[in-house]
């Protein structure tokens, strides 16, 4: 069956300015078609694409955007400046990290947006990582930062909606993402840490394809990180990484 354009899925992605936003810009643009919500900055976009420029605290425009969606790519998080005291950026994490991922679920909720792909982090279970433990979704979260903090708050918040409301929402743990397509480190054998921009893009289309209503955890990274994450979550849903950071053990 030949798909058309008035087939596609609409999808707003939250952060589009961003690495794993630009990636998923680029690599998934023939399947679906975007509203971007960007901070400040625009930058280029194809013809097509909806913008909307607005912080992710205003809960007003949050449900504005949400509206005739059919899923929410969420990647948006605090950023701030080099040298900034800590304080300031634990400020600005939770006002975007925790109160504008509230407003995204809330949007989802009263737009009846069937499904939300979050943006989580493996530092949502960073302790076991210092411990040279395998980190499991079924795990208790041991953030290792505030930044970590806000994304387990993100996964709770997921767990509600769906639990709730019925509202699918798909947690990827993302590793190191420095958006490319080549390892850009060194690591030993079963230690990789890196998701090429590939393979995010993969794993978020796996995601956005998966069944509904449903809750998932799954961990992002490429091949060759068997001693760091169990990946088998992600097999569930049909990802099978294609590049590879580091040989298996």
């Amino acid at each position: 069956m030949v798909e058309t354009m008035a087939d596609r899925k609409r999808i707003l992605i939250t952060g589009a300015a961003g690495k794993v936003g630009s990636a998923l810009r680029s690599y998934l643009r023939d399947r679906y078609d975007f509203r971007l919500l960007f901070h400040r900055n625009v930058p280029e976009v194809e013809p097509g694409d909806q913008v909307v420029v607005s912080d992710l605290s205003n809960l007003e425009n949050m449900i504005e955007i949400g509206e005739g969606m059919h899923a929410i790519v969420h990647l948006g998080i605090a950023v701030s400046g080099r040298g900034a005291p800590r304080t300031l950026y634990n400020q600005m994490i939770f006002e975007t990290n925790i109160r504008g991922t509230y407003n995204i679920f809330e949007s989802a909720r009263i737009n009846g947006v069937p499904k939300v792909v979050f943006a989580s982090t493996n530092h949502v279970t960073g302790f076991y990582e210092r411990e040279g433990t395998v980190s499991r979704p079924e795990l208790p979260v041991r953030p290792d930062s505030m930044y970590g903090v806000s994304k387990a708050y993100g996964e709770a918040l997921g767990r509600f909606y769906y639990d709730q409301y019925g509202i699918s929402c798909y947690n990827i743990r993302i590793a190191n993402f420095p958006e490319t397509d080549e390892v850009n480190s060194e690591y030993e054998p079963g230690m990789n840490r890196w998701l090429s921009s590939r393979d995010m893009a993969e794993l978020t289309h796996c995601c956005l394809a998966g069944p509904d209503p449903k809750f998932a955890i799954v961990y992002g990274a490429s091949l060759g990180g068997e001693l760091k994450w169990d990946l088998e979550s992600g097999k569930e849903l049909g990802w099978q990484p294609r590049d590879r950071g580091a040989p298996s053990p």
